[in-house]
Order: structure tokens, then sequence, then C-alpha cells
């Protein structure tokens, strides 16, 4: 090994406590001795098929102990590990491993070989000061999904900060809850696993509808550090405002989010909900070109929601157009450098170029151009101000360029121009489609559109609502009058109630949930945009309205308009509609 890998900082541990619990998943658990030799036996085998130091290792298998040791091994070997997400199209997955040209892919029963001759990464982008550890890909709304490359020792740096940020210790119990194609997920395993505490993975029984099912599941499961997006994060601290008798178990001392921007009410909540004595939130930044965040803030109750400092290592300043640091108290461009910065973008060496480089005063130390703007405060913390370019985060902190959306969409052969804006509603930020189709009397119906982008798209970038427009409006300066196009949802949002009755709170709670009414009975919530955000502000609009909701689960089983309303119409008010 030529530097400390993930691996290693699992290893330490392994010998320290082999018999401690490093992973637990329902009613199984392996011990950390287990999962050595489980990643051992994996090592053998991956490197019998030809894996290497600079290889590629695509991880194309469910969330579970086989894919912990598949990492730990890809580790061992100085190979790259590539994690896919089972919920994305099988077309992106594939499309992902075609790019990365791995030696190999585990899978649930075994290992396939790659189509191609598999090919090293060092010989596609060039080495900083370490192998490389991890291969994450943007979302590719701008084209492409882009390759990026982070190196071992930037990893492993990262991974013992947040150890010592989270004092985490071999009693500690942390829940893996982010999609394992965000980075997030890397931060939840390792600092678990390399700090000797416990790694509780979801199972099938872990199911919640609201935060207060959430955490009881946390309650059942002793958990002491939760980590979460910071979507799920806010709303679930708004929810948290309307019912204040809802505790968050003792045991839980730390909270830990990143993705997108924190509120600060739902900072507040959360503190005013905490029962540990010593309970933390720390907020973390960074994005997918460094290795998983650069800074850190403890976010406290009446304080300052801000990306705080950077994390030991790494540089984080603002900057005007020629990379010089502009005053404190001045908003620039945030600039990441020190250890944190990846590689770059696999196979791009010209995009690498434009937001990469290597300071000349320290050779070999590398920086990045986020895109994000920000300012340095007298104090020394760093406040978030925004994006430089078009990119917004949404769904919990996915990054995504609508432009990129709206081209994909226009592609479609019943239309002729498509807009894609953000948009807020009460499930958090989320994307708004306007279209003008070709023919305006025999449009393509909303579902056509959905899976023509779900074949293109991962399911974060796939717009909520879908607004059929004669033309897109413009400004007096010839631009996309995007606060008429608003306009419009907006009417349809705050269209009156009629006298009360099931079918009109299903459909303003709809409305207020996705942002676009349902076209007929036979809408399906989920088709019509809706996700585990969207669906947890339906069912408390729901609850307000009308005083009861379906389950959560009920809501995936009977999603449509009519199966809701004749559920609802059934049930007494105040019942909880358990019919479902």
């Amino acid at each position: 090994m030529t530097s400390v890998s993930l691996s290693d900082l699992f290893e330490r541990q392994a010998r320290r406590a082999p018999d401690a619990c490093a992973i637990e998943c329902g009613e199984g658990s392996l011990s950390y001795g287990e999962l050595l030799r489980y990643g051992t036996a994996l090592a053998a085998e991956l490197h019998a098929a030809g894996v290497g130091p600079e290889y590629v290792v695509g991880l194309d298998l469910p969330v579970g102990p086989r894919l912990v040791a598949a990492m730990l091994a890809a580790g061992r070997l100085d190979a790259t590990f590539l994690p896919l997400d089972q919920r994305d199209p099988r077309a992106r997955r594939d499309r992902l491993l075609t790019d990365a040209r791995p030696a190999a892919v585990v899978v649930q029963d075994g290992l396939l070989a790659p189509d191609e001759p598999p090919l090293r990464l060092l010989d596609r982008v060039p080495r900083v000061a370490s192998p490389a550890a991890y291969l994450n890909y943007t979302s590719g709304s701008t084209g492409e999904p882009k390759g990026v490359v982070n190196e071992q020792h930037a990893i492993v740096n990262y991974i013992e900060a947040a150890i010592a940020e989270y004092r985490l210790a071999p009693a500690d119990r942390q829940l893996q809850f982010s999609s394992i194609a965000f980075d997030i997920a890397l931060e939840e395993v390792f600092s678990t696993l390399g700090s000797g505490a416990t790694l509780v993975l979801r199972d099938e029984d872990f199911r919640y509808e609201d935060v207060e099912d959430f955490l009881r599941q946390v309650d059942k499961r002793g958990l002491t550090v939760v980590n979460l997006p910071t979507g799920v994060w806010n709303q679930w601290g708004r929810a948290l405002r309307q019912v204040p008798q809802v505790r968050l178990p003792a045991a839980v001392r730390l909270m830990v989010i990143g993705g997108e921007a924190a509120g600060p009410d739902a900072a507040e909540a959360w503190h005013q909900a905490a029962v540990h004595p010593e309970f933390r939130i720390v907020n973390t930044y960074g994005p997918t070109e460094a290795a998983v965040a650069v800074s850190f803030a403890e976010l406290t109750p009446g304080g300052p929601v801000t990306l705080g400092r950077p994390v030991r290592g790494v540089g984080l300043v603002a900057v005007d157009a020629g990379l010089r640091a502009v005053p404190n108290g001045e908003i620039g461009e945030l600039l990441i450098s020190g250890i944190a910065p990846a590689r770059g973008y696999l196979d791009r060496p010209d995009e690498t170029a434009a937001r990469f480089g290597t300071t000349t005063d320290s050779p070999g130390e590398r920086w990045f151009r986020t895109g994000d703007l920000g300012r340095v405060r007298p104090d020394g913390l760093i406040e978030f101000h925004g994006r430089a370019d078009d990119q917004v985060k949404v769904r919990g902190g996915f990054r995504v360029e609508p432009g990129g959306v709206a081209r994909a969409l226009q592609t479609h052969p019943g239309l002729v121009e498509a807009v894609v804006l953000p948009v807020d509603l009460g499930s958090g930020r989320t994307l708004a489609a306007f279209v003008v189709a070709i023919d305006a009397e025999a449009p393509p119906c909303v579902a056509d559109l959905r899976d023509h982008l779900a074949a293109r798209l991962p399911g974060f970038m796939v717009p909520a609502s879908f607004t059929q427009v004669a033309a897109i409006p413009l400004t007096d300066r010839g631009k996309v009058d995007a606060a008429a196009l608003r306009a419009l949802l907006g009417e349809a949002r705050s269209r009156p109630e009629s006298s009360g009755s099931v079918a009109d709170a299903v459909r303003a709670s709809w409305t207020a949930a996705l942002g676009a009414e349902p076209e007929d009975e036979s809408a399906d919530f989920f088709d019509d945009g809706g996700d585990s955000l969207a669906a947890v502000e339906f069912l408390r609009q729901l609850r307000a309205r009308l005083g009861q909701a379906p389950p959560l689960r009920g809501l995936y089983r009977a999603p449509r308009f009519a199966d809701i309303v004749g559920q609802l119409g059934q049930s007494p008010a105040g019942s909880p509609g358990t019919a479902f």
C-alpha cells in the first residue's frame, strides 16, 4: 500500500476488537472479525479476476454486508469502487459502467466480467498524491454524467476529521440512510467502521410514514448518530414544530446534515425536541468534486446557520474572477484547496482544467472552483449565498441544471419547446416543467413525458409537475419570464377550495405537495412526480384539512386519486385511515 486507505481504518478496529458488532441489519449482524474475513475473501476473488491498483470495481448490488465488504476489498487492492444506486434506471447504471470501464462488477450472486477491456484510472486522470479510492458521477443534467475520481489520502483525511468532529466511539450506533451513490453514504459507512462503532443498515422493517414513525425506528434500534440529507431534515423540522410533544430518543446525541441549505427554524425545532444533554447538530458542506465534505458547522439554538470552518488540511475561501481572495465580508465564488479536491473528471481533460488547478507555491496541492457563492464573516465562519451558475439543488440535495433537463425533455417528438424551473413546495425544492406541444389539441400525456425522461435521467431529475402552455412567456428583453410561469403554479395551488368535500381536500393537498392538480381521478401520486418527501408533505396536508390521512405504506399501495378519496370517504373524521 502506498498510503493509508479506507480499508486500513477499518482493519485497525477489526484487530482491536474483532468480536465487536460492525454491521447490523434487522435480526442479522456481522462482527468486525467476520466482516474482515468477508472482505479479505472478496478481495481474493477480485484479484483473481484481474483487479489491481487503479482499476475500477463496479458495485451493482443492494445495500447490505456484501456491498460494504466489496468497498473494503477494493481498498485492500488499491482499486477504486463505483457504488451504483439500485433505484436508478438500468440504462443509467449501464451507461456509468460503460464509461467507467471496470475490471469487474460485484453483484449479489458473484462477479461479472466487463464487456470491454478495463482501463486504469491512472491513465485517464493523472494521479495527484495517492491511489484513487472511489468514483462518483455527477447527475448528468448537462449531458453525459461526469465521473469524479477521489483519492485515498483525501477521503481518509475527511473520515478521520469526521470521527474527531463527531466524537465517534465504539459505543455509537450510526444509521446508513443516504443513497449509496451519494457520497454522504461513504461518511456514514466509514466514519462508523473507522471508529469501532456499529453501522445500522435499513432493512424491510425500517418503515416510516412521518418524523414520529422515523424516530420510533431510531429508538427501536438504539441509534446514537443520525445522518440525514438536509432536505429531509428541513421538512421533518417543520413537522416537529407542529407536534411539540414529540421528542428524540434519549440515546440520539448527534445529527449530521448535508446536501443543501439548512433552515434556522428546523435547527430550532430539532434542538427543542432533543433529550440527550449533549445533543449536537453538525452541518457539512462539500461538492462531489471533493472528498465528501470540506467544512463543519455546529448549529446551536438561536445561532447563525453557516457552513462553518474548513476541515483540517483544507482551504475554503471566497475568490473573485481571478481566483484572488476577496476581503472578508464580501461575496465571492467559494474555492476549495488543499487535500480535499479530486483528481478531476474522467476522460475530460478540458473540463478538468477549467475547474481544477494546482497551486504554484505548493506542488501537488489542488484547488477546485465550486460555482457556489459565499462570504467569510469577521468571525471566520463561512456563509453560503447560492450558486454562481444555473445549478440548483432539489429533492434533498441532488444538484441539477434545469436547462439540461429541459433539453432532454425537448427530444420528445410531441413537443416543440420546454422550460424547466426550480420551485419551492411544501415538500422542498423540486422541478416544474412547462411544455409547448406540437399539437395543442392532442398533446402528449404527462405519463408519456415522465416515461420519456425516466429512460434518460435519474428519478430525482424528473420534474414533479408538467404544465402545457400555448407559448413560453418572455420578458421585454426576450428572456423566459420565469415569474409568469411560476405564477401558473401559484394560481393552481391557491385556487379556493369548495365546501370541504374529501375530494376537494385531497385535490388541494395533492396540489400543495406536487405543484399541480391531478389530471383526473385515475392520476397516480407517484407517477405525477411524487417521491418520499412529497408523500410526507401530502399526508401532512391531508391531516391538516381532514384530521386523517392514510399511512405512508397505504399511499404506496393505493396511490391513485380515486383510491385515496374513496378510502378517506369511508373513514370517519379523525380516524387514521388504516383501511389502505
